[in-house]
């Protein structure tokens, strides 16, 4: 989703009774209507253009009085609950020895990053590869264990113990993904970070092919880092240049490989010359949310008391940039075969949520403006 875009989720609630009209779509439903910003995890509204007010609403079809409504159905409409899709953060630390003070800094933000996502709803998992401690950071409650150097807690948090030399960091994200892709979701926005005081020995083109080559769900990821724009010598520091303690530069070469993956995947560079990581982890934190697409999954809503759901009676249509569309159903994700549909989590047996197919989900999110009717009470039309 590009950042500032507002889309809206239209969703009609649970429908139920004989249906007519065209496409399984009942006569004279009632659809509930919200808009979802960006970012600010604020979706609170009926449908009516208030934002002030709540809660469900009521369409019944006029009748005789006995809920017999001929052709037409009698609607019960409840407004779905939208959600933004998780977010999957790897951080890579070079913990060598030149980066010992970079460490410490890593260490006492990386809450305050992952405090900031969690405020805005955002569902996130953090995987830190890199030394444990005392050579390397170790992350205290509320997203780490804080017990050191034992700080993973799953499932927000996994650190895999891995020592990140001056030059590999891409290395070993390739080399350590076994380890820590149980931690990344199929349907999640993923986000590396790196932080390091020297260039990568593998180049940006290499990397991004062999990291999209491990899986499928890594096509679209964001890559940020906090690495040096310039790399003086001692005696450019000894003239006054930038990027020195004192006689001591701060870096070992600028990282112009990470600043070029930057530049490719849409992320953000924070110059570790400035010594000072709390601005660049607020700007990721932005860019995590800004770059949150909405999920192409919704929990299905409960019957109200004395109804059943009936899950050979439901429908999805869409509308995007104005333009509708019926989506069929599938059995599963893997009966998509490449094209649209919807289908249910875990399965048809036991349903829970209904979520679109991966290339109706990338159309979607890729939409100026996206809505989604979900109908609830007619025949279920599958894909031909």
């Amino acid at each position: 989703m590009q950042p500032g875009l507002r889309r809206t989720l239209i969703a009609s609630g649970l429908l139920l009774g004989a249906c007519g009209g065209e496409e399984g779509r009942p006569l004279g439903s009632t659809t509930g209507v919200f808009t979802v910003g960006d970012g600010d995890g604020d979706t609170t509204g009926d449908g009516d253009g208030d934002s002030s007010s709540s809660g469900p609403l009521l369409d019944m079809q006029q009748g005789d009085g006995d809920g017999d409504t001929g052709d037409e159905c009698a609607a019960v409409s409840e407004q779905a609950q939208n959600q933004f899709a998780p977010v999957d953060i790897v951080f890579v630390i070079d913990t060598s020895g030149s980066m010992s003070d970079e460490k410490n800094f890593v260490q006492q933000n990386m809450n305050m990053f992952s405090t900031q996502i969690f405020l805005a709803n955002i569902d996130h998992h953090v995987v830190m590869i890199a030394e444990s401690s005392p050579d390397g950071p170790c992350i205290g409650v509320p997203l780490g264990s804080g017990s050191c150097p034992a700080d993973t807690k799953l499932p927000e948090y996994l650190h895999v113990v891995e020592t990140v030399g001056s030059t590999n960091a891409l290395e070993k994200i390739l080399s350590t993904e076994q380890l820590w892709s149980t931690s990344i979701r199929p349907n999640s926005v993923k986000h590396l970070v790196v932080v390091s005081d020297d260039n990568s020995s593998m180049n940006a083109a290499n990397f991004d092919m062999a990291f999209k080559a491990l899986n499928p769900d890594y096509a679209n990821y964001f890559f940020h880092a906090i690495v040096a724009f310039e790399a003086p010598d001692p005696l450019d520091c000894a003239l006054g240049a930038s990027c020195c303690l004192s006689f001591i530069p701060l870096s070992e070469e600028a990282g112009d490989v990470y600043l070029d993956l930057v530049s490719l995947t849409g992320g953000v560079a924070g110059d570790l010359c400035d010594q000072q990581f709390g601005p660049v982890f607020n700007q990721i934190a932005q860019s995590v949310q800004q770059n949150l697409p909405l999920a192409c999954e919704w929990e299905i809503p409960e019957p109200p008391e004395g109804d059943t759901f009936d899950a050979n009676k439901v429908n999805v249509e869409l509308l995007l940039d104005g333009q509708p569309e019926s989506v069929y159903y599938v059995e599963n994700e893997a009966a998509c075969n490449g094209g649209d549909g919807w289908f249910y989590l875990p399965d048809a047996i036991n349903p829970q949520s209904i979520r679109i197919c991966p290339e109706t989900c990338t159309r979607t999110q890729n939409a100026t403006q996206a809505s989604v009717d979900i109908l609830f009470g007619c025949d279920t039309v599958p894909v031909e």
